[in-house]
Formats: structure tokens, C-alpha cells, sequence
């Protein structure tokens, strides 16, 4: 289940450390240009949504601070934090999208098609849990990899393909 989801996250996993690995720890902070995420938002936002993904096919929310800071509908300007380091905001994203694929892959096709409840998709056309595990794994990771992309040819950087 999830076969094509779980190649394309990983594939955007390890684009993410790429692009991570280039924006400095003095920049975490720092509004992206045109979007305005900082890459602390981005980073964290992206590691809750893989735990909140991880919920809904039976897993748990690892760093439930989390949820307030960088949850759906979180503002984006946190104030700088000495406990969210870019290796620490890194390694979030690793370790909650590796539990994520890996309850994808096992997942109870029941529980799939059941909706997924979350107020901010009402009206989407995203309404199953089903769907909603395609969306974290594939175009909401995506998006905000685009806009952590910007943050990194910000440095001056050039393209990595």
C-alpha cells in the first residue's frame, strides 16, 4: 500500500538533507523570501506533519510542543530557540518520516477509507484518511521543500539539478 507515496517521500527526504545541509544555523530564524517561512517553520512544520501522519495510521505524536509551534495553522514567526537546531529539526523530519512510510506501507485499507476529520482540508476535495496520507507523504512535503529550496538559493546557492 502506498508504494508509489512511500519512493516519492523518500526521494523528497533525501532532497531535504541536501537542501538542509546548506542553509546555515544563523538563517533558521530568518524569513524566507516571497513565501516568509523561516526554515525552523519549515522544518519543524514538516516533522509534526509526519508524526500527525503517523497518528492517524496508529503511531504518536513524538514531540507534542510541537503541535502549538509548527502544527497546521501555526504562525511561522517563533521566536529563536536554542532546542531547534537545524540538526535536531533534521533529524525530526528523518526519524517521522521513516516510522510514517513505514506504517503507510502496513496500513489497514479500513481505516483508509474512513474521513480523516481535519477541519483546515474541509471542502478540499481531500477527504479520506487515505487521502490525506498521500497528501503528507507527496504535495504537502513538496511545497514546503519548494519553499525550503528558496530559503537555500537565498544563500546563493545554485540549483541541485
Amino acid at each position: 500500500m502506498f508504494d508509489n507515496e512511500i519512493v516519492i517521500n523518500d526521494f523528497q527526504l533525501r532532497m531535504l538533507a541536501r537542501i538542509a545541509a546548506d542553509i546555515p544555523e544563523a538563517q533558521l530564524f530568518q524569513p524566507g523570501a516571497g513565501h516568509g517561512h523561516p526554515p525552523a517553520w519549515i522544518l519543524g512544520h514538516l516533522a509534526i506533519c509526519g508524526e500527525i501522519g503517523q497518528k492517524f495510521l496508529g503511531g504518536k505524536v513524538v514531540h507534542p510542543r510541537w503541535l502549538v509551534l509548527f502544527g497546521p495553522g501555526s504562525q511561522d514567526r517563533i521566536a529563536e530557540d536554542v532546542s531547534l537546531t537545524h540538526a535536531i529539526l533534521t533529524q525530526a523530519n528523518t526519524d517521522a518520516y521513516a516510522q510514517f512510510r513505514e506504517l503507510a506501507a502496513h496500513a489497514d485499507a479500513q481505516r483508509l477509507q474512513a474521513p480523516h476529520g481535519v477541519e483546515l482540508l474541509k471542502g478540499s476535495g481531500i477527504d479520506t484518511v487515505g487521502q490525506l496520507i498521500t497528501h503528507l507523504l507527496t504535495s504537502h512535503f513538496a511545497t514546503h521543500l519548494a519553499q525550503l529550496s528558496s530559503c537555500r538559493r537565498t544563500e546563493g546557492h545554485k540549483a541541485l539539478f
